[in-house]
């Protein structure tokens, strides 16, 4: 391999082509090799198979994939060669050990026979939190005879305590994995540093960064623009993640007070219909469902966004919010929150999971107009630390180490 340069021969692997409809980490994914490109580095994209939605991409880089019907030690032969072929200098993991590890293409950084070679993992969910929340996130709920709601019961009260424990030990074992495979681990906020040392006490200091996702740079400086009297969700309709049931609760709580007020909810998932039926059942009149849509026209009209999820990796909806004065809260339940959203700054933060305390803030925000001005004025500039230039600042500085 080549010595290494100030630009970068940079390879970013992921299983399926990063459209962005599929998902948060898809579109983190775009945006990075973009984002790396436009700075100077030659990038690839190597994936597994097309798209989930059989829609065409467009790759912002050159794109590859790695022939199918492979054994693993043939994986490992054409990764080694194309690897030398390509001069690369680092190697950016989009799965938390996909390269390297238990299921990865190679079990361990020795059988890769590369030194040189600077491997670095990307952890895009807080695992933690999955892991803290873990009963709010995988209690079984819905049933509605007696047979499945004692079957439920069982599973609740018996098996989901195991299997919890199960997931703490196999994360445990999993994180250090990652910190003897790979160089460096970059979770999305400085508190997802403190997370994974806590799930793999000892990892080294210098192994890990955090390198939050960037935001896509507006086409066109934001128009001033009236807004109206709207709340907004933006995300995948997954009650067990996103708490998007939480969030039609919260408004049925805040809904009396607020009968000028409307809930778009844009996007769509597996618990589409299921929402539908509980916003019907709420009687909830001021509720529209949009759809899969752009979301910048959302944000433009939009006072206040609302996420009521369990958890995320990141939460890039906050500060496109924000870039637009469209004002952001949510449940103070992950690490990178925190990082996003400033209290009663940039946006609220709630403790987790009060949704009464959560309708009582919403009510507090609609209400108080110079409030509500105050931290759209803020959202912006606050928005502008996760832009592209500052971003891959970061990059440059850790590819440099």
């Amino acid at each position: 391999m080549p010595a290494r340069t100030t630009m970068s021969n940079i390879v970013i692997y992921l299983p399926n082509e990063p459209l962005g409809k599929q998902g948060g980490m898809e579109r983190a994914t775009h945006g990075l090799a973009e984002m790396l490109r436009g700075a100077g580095h030659r990038v690839l994209l190597l994936c597994r198979e097309k798209n989930r939605l059989g829609e065409t991409y467009f790759p912002p880089v050159p794109l590859t994939f790695l022939p199918p019907g492979l054994s693993r030690r043939e994986e490992q032969d054409y990764l080694r060669k194309l690897l030398w072929e390509e001069k690369t200098d680092v190697l950016i993991d989009q799965t938390e050990g996909g390269i390297t590890g238990r299921w990865g293409i190679f079990k361990n950084r020795r059988q890769m026979e590369e030194d040189s070679l600077k491997l670095v993992a990307i952890q895009h969910s807080s695992q933690y939190s999955s892991l803290r929340y873990y009963r709010l996130v995988h209690k079984r709920r819905g049933a509605r005879t007696f047979p499945g709601k004692l079957r439920n019961f069982l599973f609740n009260a018996l098996a989901l305590p195991v299997k919890r424990r199960r997931a703490w030990r196999l994360q445990k074992s999993l994180f250090r994995e990652l910190a003897a495979n790979y160089d460096h681990i970059v979770t999305l906020s400085s508190g997802g540093m403190e997370e994974f040392r806590l799930l793999a006490p000892g990892t080294p200091a210098e192994k890990l960064a955090a390198i939050p996702n960037a935001l896509a740079p507006l086409e066109d400086a934001p128009v001033p623009q009236e807004k109206e009297k709207r709340v907004l969700f933006v995300g995948r309709l997954d009650n067990s993640v996103k708490g998007v049931d939480r969030l039609l609760r919260i408004w049925a709580r805040a809904g009396k007070a607020l009968p000028d007020w409307r809930l778009d909810i844009v996007g769509d998932g597996p618990d589409a219909a299921r929402l539908k039926e509980l916003a019907q059942h709420l009687q909830l009149s001021n509720v529209s469902f949009e759809g899969f849509r752009n979301p910048a026209p959302y944000y433009r009209r939009s006072s206040i966004l609302c996420l009521a999820s369990t958890f995320e990796g990141f939460g890039l909806v906050l500060p496109e919010a924000m870039q637009h004065g469209c004002v952001p809260m949510a449940f103070n339940s992950y690490a990178a929150v925190r990082d996003l959203v400033i209290p009663d700054r940039t946006g609220i933060l709630v403790r987790p999971f009060d949704e009464e305390e959560y309708a009582r803030q919403l009510i507090r925000l609609t209400q108080d107009a110079p409030l509500r001005a105050a931290m759209a004025q803020a959202g912006p500039q606050h928005a502008a630390l996760f832009s592209p230039a500052c971003v891959v600042r970061e990059w440059n500085s850790l590819f440099q180490r």
